[in-house]
């Protein structure tokens, strides 16, 4: 391989260790499918689909300095299923932006960003959509095999001030057995079967909210996703990846809720009302450097 090339994929590779994975994704596009039935006495079909894309670029700015910035696009598309199908888009864009610094002994890695975001349904002006957040994390590398994680994560949403401990390990057990992650956020345990494909199961925890139009006078959606997951990783070409996943929510929910009180749901669109925690089934694609893909070639 091409010198160049090999210390850009080291170079990308360490970036990702911040976001605890042993990889790294340029540019991903996943769609997550869940379908389920409404908590009314009818027991309404429901039917979201997410659609996610990212797109991340680092740049090396000194020798322990490293800006990143990421780009994310989503569309979380809902269906209500009765007589007549109503339907509703909710959308987000966040531009995460920010730096990792590494110590002189390359044993401390210190990670912050800032999270602008806007998140809403898109449908009047933007200026009432928007959020900040930030993400400041900590890593100990004890070795090539074994590094620990303590952080924050905060962001503004409609809800309120959220905030999320962020705690890791990231521990290759044998040369195919790895676990890796945030405990609170998404954590994986994976098994390698050889350069091209991959498989594991994840927690993932996840909320977030989304801001309605006048016409739902200025209410907004809170949506709370915690999964457990299968998830199946496969190289079709070089760094091409393809991956599936299918998962039980543990707790999934799109709530609608007024900012005077954040404790009572209204419902002024159905398709904001309780459902029945259901599978969710998901696939994507993406350009992927692995540790495994560079050091076997």
């Amino acid at each position: 391989m091409n010198k160049k090339i090999l210390a850009v994929s080291y170079w990308l590779l360490a970036i990702s260790y911040s976001f605890s994975q042993p990889f790294v994704d340029p540019v991903n596009f996943s769609s997550q499918f869940f379908s389920s039935n409404h908590k009314d006495s009818s027991h309404t079909k429901n039917q979201t689909n997410d659609y996610v894309l990212n797109v991340f670029f680092p740049k090396k700015i000194s020798e322990r300095t490293t800006f990143l910035i990421r780009l994310t696009g989503e569309n979380l598309h809902s269906e209500y299923r009765s007589t007549t199908t109503s339907m509703s888009d909710l959308y987000a864009v966040s531009l995460p932006l920010g730096a990792q610094f590494l110590t002189k002994n390359e044993k401390w890695k210190i990670l912050a960003m800032a999270i602008p975001k806007i998140s809403s349904d898109f449908k009047e002006n933007l200026t009432n959509d928007f959020q900040m957040g930030g993400i400041g994390l900590l890593s100990y590398v004890a070795n090539k095999k074994l590094q620990f994680k303590l952080g924050l994560y905060y962001n503004g949403e409609f809800f309120g001030n959220f905030f999320v401990p962020l705690i890791g390990i990231d521990w290759k057990v044998t040369d195919r057995l790895s676990f890796y992650g945030i405990f609170t956020t998404n954590y994986n345990i994976e098994y390698r079967w050889g350069n091209k494909f991959f498989t594991g199961i994840c927690f993932k925890a996840y909320e977030r909210s989304y801001q309605l139009s006048n016409f739902y006078n200025n209410d907004f959606v809170w949506v709370k996703d915690d999964q457990l997951k299968f998830f199946a990783d496969y190289f079709v070409y070089k760094k091409i990846m393809l991956f599936a996943e299918v998962s039980r929510s543990l707790s999934y929910s799109l709530l609608e809720y007024n900012s005077a009180d954040i404790k009572t749901p209204v419902v002024t669109n159905p398709i904001y009302s309780p459902f029945n925690n259901s599978f969710f089934f998901s696939v994507g694609i993406a350009y992927r450097i692995r540790m495994q893909d560079d050091s076997s070639k």
